[in-house]
């Protein structure tokens, strides 16, 4: 199916304000802008609103009575669900040190009202972009790694057969195993209260049977097994 003809995604803001009349009329002007907007004018609010549904970018003034702005930014930093939730702070202040202290916060942007609602609408929409971009980088990056360690892995445990072929001893298989999971000559020799010297023989024979040129890369096995 061709990819242009779905629907673009609508996004999810989530605006947390005292102020009633640019809550609404943040909400009316988005509502045709592919944008869905919660509104929420206290801490509770923006809590249960926050769990409701999941949003794309947070707008949250940060110069709220009762701390609410940065109570609901604690919230958000202390949950692993809400941690990556990108955030914009609204302000009346203009002060350089507040600026500062809302990216310390961890703010994608900062607007200070009065602000024009096509600016915020533009800073919001470039932020949902950079994040969605960003998840699509990893999940790719994430499938990709699966991948090539899953064809790896079947060209690896195909190696194990051929390593743990019958034509080892049964001595030689538990030292073989042994060296999978790391064990040194000297805590092996130890186990089967042999000399080292006497586990040094084995491995030469192991490396020899299984074509191996060193006991790292039989410890490789190791990784791909598990």
């Amino acid at each position: 199916m061709d990819l242009e003809t779905h629907s673009p995604r609508v996004n999810h803001v989530l605006i947390l304000d005292t102020e009633e009349k640019l809550l609404k009329a943040i909400k009316n002007y988005f509502s045709s802008k592919n944008i869905d907007v919660s509104i929420a004018n206290s801490f509770i609010m923006a809590s249960s609103e926050l769990k409701k549904n999941l949003p794309d970018c947070l707008v949250i003034d940060i110069a709220m009575p009762n701390n609410w702005g940065f109570q609901f930014i604690q919230e958000i930093k202390k949950n692993k669900k809400f941690q990556h939730i990108p955030f914009v702070l609204l302000t009346t202040k203009g002060l350089t040190e507040d600026r500062i202290s809302g990216y310390k916060l961890g703010c994608s942007a900062y607007v200070c009202k009065p602000f024009d609602p096509e600016e915020l609408e533009s800073i919001i929409k470039n932020i949902i972009s950079k994040n969605d971009k960003l998840f699509e980088f990893i999940f790719k990056t994430y499938v990709l790694l699966r991948r090539n360690r899953a064809q790896l892995s079947v060209k690896y445990k195909k190696y194990l057969k051929v390593v743990l072929d019958p034509q080892l001893t049964k001595q030689e298989q538990f030292i073989l195993q042994e060296i999978l999971l790391g064990k040194k000559s000297s805590e092996i020799a130890l186990t089967l209260n042999v000399s080292i010297r006497n586990i040094e023989r084995y491995i030469t024979r192991i490396l020899d049977k299984t074509k191996s040129d060193n006991i790292q890369q039989l410890k490789y096995l190791s990784w791909f097994l598990t």
